[in-house]
């Protein structure tokens, strides 16, 4: 079997800066959500358009981030590894975004102190994927990096557990349903991150 050859090493490409684009937008989509919960009237909608305006811009990155691929000789990492990781922050960032737009439409006077914690860890997260980004060119970097956004996974699984354990007390049945669909749109969006930090690690494993 002739030896894999590695691959090409370029400064920057377009279709990194869309796919730092993607996590830009993963933590705006938190910071207007938990914007929210202090927020009413005319202010709260205007978050909302702003939240569904953001969902546009992000599909609109991921399209950008598409063609730019198709159209790169040279990436840092295989291709389809790329997509995997713009393709899995896009996803989080939509499902923040819908999380967002249901608390809003349910009317949810304040979102519950679990909620908080796991936006706070999803906002960091999105930061530490920026940072990645920039690390794919130096693996040690990315090792350190992997294993925060690691630890920021085992972090809000923790948070969803407690989180949905605890919904049944004390709460209104009509509490209750409209935290647990808040909480389950975020768990998706916590289960995209997952992946895309399952993909971080198989390039880590690869590439080595």
């Amino acid at each position: 079997m002739a030896p894999r050859l590695p691959w090409l090493v370029t400064r920057d490409t377009p279709a990194l800066r869309h796919l730092a684009d993607l996590c830009l937008a993963l933590g705006r989509a938190v910071t207007l959500m938990a914007q929210l919960s202090s927020t009413t009237g005319q202010r709260q909608d205007r978050v909302e358009r702003e939240l569904t305006d953001l969902d546009g811009t992000a599909t609109a990155s991921l399209m950008a981030f598409l063609t730019a691929l198709r159209s790169s000789y040279v990436t840092p990492i295989p291709r389809q590894d790329l997509y995997q990781l713009a393709g899995g922050v896009h996803t989080a960032a939509h499902r923040v975004v819908g999380a967002g737009v249901m608390v809003q439409r349910a009317g949810l006077e304040e979102l519950p102190a679990p909620a908080l914690d796991l936006l706070e860890t999803v906002g960091r997260q999105a930061e530490l994927l920026r940072r990645a980004m920039d690390q794919l060119r130096d693996l040690d970097a990315l090792e350190d990096t992997w294993m925060q956004l690691e630890s920021g996974v085992r972090r809000m699984d923790r948070i969803l557990v407690e989180w949905l354990a605890g919904l049944g007390h004390d709460l209104l049945q009509r509490d209750f349903n409209r935290q647990r669909e808040v909480a389950w749109a975020l768990q998706s969006a916590v289960e995209s991150l997952s992946r895309v930090n399952s993909c971080l690690g198989m390039v880590l494993v690869r590439e080595s």
